[in-house]
């Protein structure tokens, strides 16, 4: 080892961050800054009239951000620009880079109806259904045509009893 030279990399390892570096460091995956990528985390769900997505998008700019629908297929792109830097930078493991998530959803979502909001570092898609992709309630009939609603369950029907409801 050489001593009273003056050595950055020795610097590095006596800084008082370094045990605390080292412990972030042991479980990650070894990357070049070129080769990094930035993938924001997803969460899609379903209600009664749309489905719904939120992507965590935290340091994305509103006019770096793209959401589009093609057929059944959502996308949203982006890019997380990293932001000024000192060069006594010690360590960093924040991801930066342009991203692209693509879903596949079922049919009958109307696409003019997409509403996005970018609140607090996460994208709120709403994606209205269609009207025909909606759940309706169907009515069921009886095989002679009457409906169900009409008769009380278990209640014969007039055709049965011949009878034809005058009384007589």
């Amino acid at each position: 080892m050489l001593t009273g030279v003056p050595n950055r990399v020795s610097a590095l390892f006596a800084h008082p961050l370094h045990s605390v570096l080292r412990e972030l460091n042991r479980d990650l995956p070894r990357a070049s800054k070129q080769q990094t990528t930035h993938l924001p985390a997803l969460s899609l769900w379903e209600d009664a009239g749309a489905i719904h997505v939120e992507v965590d998008v935290p340091g994305v700019a509103l006019a770096d951000l793209d959401v589009s629908m093609e057929k059944d297929k959502l996308t949203i792109r982006g890019e997380r620009k990293p932001g000024e830097r000192s060069a006594d930078f010690v360590y960093d493991e924040r991801s930066f880079g342009q991203f692209e998530r693509t879903v596949t959803l079922q049919e009958g979502v109307d696409p003019a109806a997409i509403e996005a909001v970018l609140r607090d570092g996460v994208l709120h898609l709403k994606l209205t259904k269609k009207p025909q992709a909606l759940r309706q309630k169907v009515t069921i009939q009886y095989a002679d045509g009457t409906n169900s609603a009409s008769a009380p369950v278990g209640a014969p029907d007039a055709s049965a009893t011949g009878q034809d409801g005058s009384g007589s």
